[in-house]
Order: structure tokens, then C-alpha cells, then sequence
């Protein structure tokens, strides 16, 4: 009997270590992408820029960089159309946004002119869904035509105050292009 109390003794020590409850853990792990959309001048450090009056010419290297999901829109806004002088004296030229590795954001050379009518005074251009060459930084660069006698365009030099490049009134003319980016 003393011999059948030690082996259900042992028999219920063995129970209770083996009835033991068993432990687990889990973890989740999360990380947050802020969105972003931005386009920035890459060559030009304060925001002004000279250019000879001649032909076509580079004004400014951008960058931009956006990581919507949804796509990236771009606004190219000329403030004036034209370069302006203090006199109220204009040279007019035609604008070019070329993008080596994205044709989406591209404008093909334009006569700009004054007023936010779009292709005209105002260029909006877009990409759907996401793009990993826009999130990483897509390089374009802005070009100016001054239109001097042998330039490709033809402004109408009749209307007062309006000048080409080569016989314009002695002066500082200036014009100024805004770039927006956003998500789509």
C-alpha cells in the first residue's frame, strides 16, 4: 500500500508539472510613410535666376517628389506671360518644362501669356498612381525661348510695348514662375 501512495503521489507531481499552462507572445511591428508632394529648385539657391537674351536657353533645374498613392498633379504658373519691366515695357518668350525620364510632366514649347487660362498662362500636369521615379525625385528642367529674330516662335512685336529680346528698351525685365505639386 505505502508502495501505491508514493507512485500516485508521484503520479500527481508528474500531472501537475505537465498540466503547466503554456505562454506565448505575439508583437506587431508598424511604421508610418508621411505623405509628401514638393517640387524644389535644385540649381537655383535664392530663388532668382539671370538669363542672356538669346536664344533657347536652361533658367532652372527642379526636382520633383511626390509619394501619393494616388498620382501627382504639377501646376507651372507664369505670373505675367511675359517678361516685365518697371517701364511696362514686355519681351516675350515661349517656355519649355522638359522631364528626361517622365514625359507626364512635360510642356512642349508655349508662347505664354498673361491670364490662368490653361496651356496658355497656365500648365497642369499629372501622373495616376504611384510612381517610385516621382517618389524618389524626378529631375526637370525649366527653358526659355527670349524669341530673338531667328527663334522659332513669331510674338506679334506690332502691339505697344512689346518688344523681342534683341530691341527691347533698355531695362531690368523680370517674370516669375510658380510650381505646385500635389497628390492627385
Amino acid at each position: 500500500m505505502r508502495h501505491s501512495l508514493l507512485l500516485a503521489s508521484a503520479a500527481v507531481a508528474l500531472v501537475g508539472f505537465s498540466a503547466a499552462p503554456a505562454s506565448a507572445e505575439s508583437l506587431s511591428v508598424q511604421g508610418v510613410v508621411a505623405p509628401y508632394c514638393n517640387v524644389n529648385l535644385t540649381n537655383v539657391s535664392s530663388g532668382t535666376a539671370s538669363i542672356a537674351f538669346t536664344d533657347n536657353q536652361k533658367v532652372a533645374n527642379l526636382r520633383l517628389s511626390c509619394n501619393a498613392a494616388s498620382g501627382t498633379k504639377m501646376v507651372t504658373d507664369p505670373l505675367n506671360g511675359d517678361l516685365l519691366s518697371a517701364a511696362g515695357n514686355r519681351i516675350n518668350y515661349a517656355m519649355t518644362l522638359k522631364s528626361p525620364t517622365n514625359a507626364n510632366f512635360v510642356i512642349n514649347e508655349t508662347d505664354t501669356a498673361p491670364g490662368n487660362a490653361e496651356a496658355v498662362g497656365l500648365f497642369t500636369r499629372q501622373q495616376a498612381g504611384y510612381a517610385q521615379s516621382v517618389a524618389n525625385g524626378l529631375p526637370l528642367e525649366l527653358w526659355l525661348n527670349v524669341n530673338v529674330e531667328n527663334a522659332n516662335t513669331q510674338p506679334d512685336f506690332s502691339t505697344p510695348n512689346v518688344f523681342p529680346a534683341d530691341a527691347a528698351p533698355a531695362g531690368t525685365y523680370t517674370e516669375v514662375f510658380s510650381f505646385t505639386a500635389s497628390s492627385i
